[in-house]
């Protein structure tokens, strides 16, 4: 069933087909939260509240928007808002504990994980990701992490190059 329809029917308070929307979304909503808190059980619970933050405001949602790109942008909002709280919070030891806790990652395939650590910027990861394995156009991208498309662009072929450089 079309991702579309199935917000249609949310829009109509009919929520039988949720878990197809859910189930088709939740990796990138994960990643999106992944890719800025590098906690596991942060991440899931970004994406517990993104869907919750979704479904409160779904009348709101513009269907011809992309649902995936929409869904995204919510986690990664979310995300930068609890890595901003919890930042204010944590001392450096636990800070350190964090950034080990991505090794624990189920969702991230370890030979993608060791190709994207190749990469030097969380920004450059971001974008390799959602193009390169989730399919997202740049606007999209763009969107999502907001900033300018060119921008995006640039940032994308400079990691590529990065990538196969580092690779060899």
């Amino acid at each position: 069933m079309e991702l579309q329809l199935i917000v249609a029917e949310l829009k109509n308070k009919n929520h039988k087909n949720f878990s197809i929307l859910y189930e088709n979304t939740k990796r990138q909503v994960y990643f999106a939260a992944i890719s800025i808190l590098k906690d596991h059980q942060e991440a899931l619970d970004i994406v517990q509240d993104t869907y919750i933050n979704f479904l409160n405001n779904i009348m709101n949602f513009d269907e011809k928007r992309n649902v995936n790109a929409y869904l995204a942008t919510i986690a990664r909002n979310l995300s930068i808002n609890r890595y901003n709280k919890s930042k204010r919070e944590i001392n450096n030891s636990e800070y350190i504990e964090l950034q080990k806790s991505n090794d624990n990652d189920p969702y991230m395939d370890s030979n993608i994980k060791a190709i994207l650590d190749l990469l030097d910027d969380d920004t450059e990861r971001e974008i390799v990701v959602y193009h390169a394995i989730w399919d997202y156009k740049f606007k999209d991208i763009a969107k999502i992490i907001n900033k300018p498309i060119g921008t995006v662009l640039w940032i994308y072929n400079k990691a590529i190059k990065k990538l196969k450089e580092r690779m060899k």
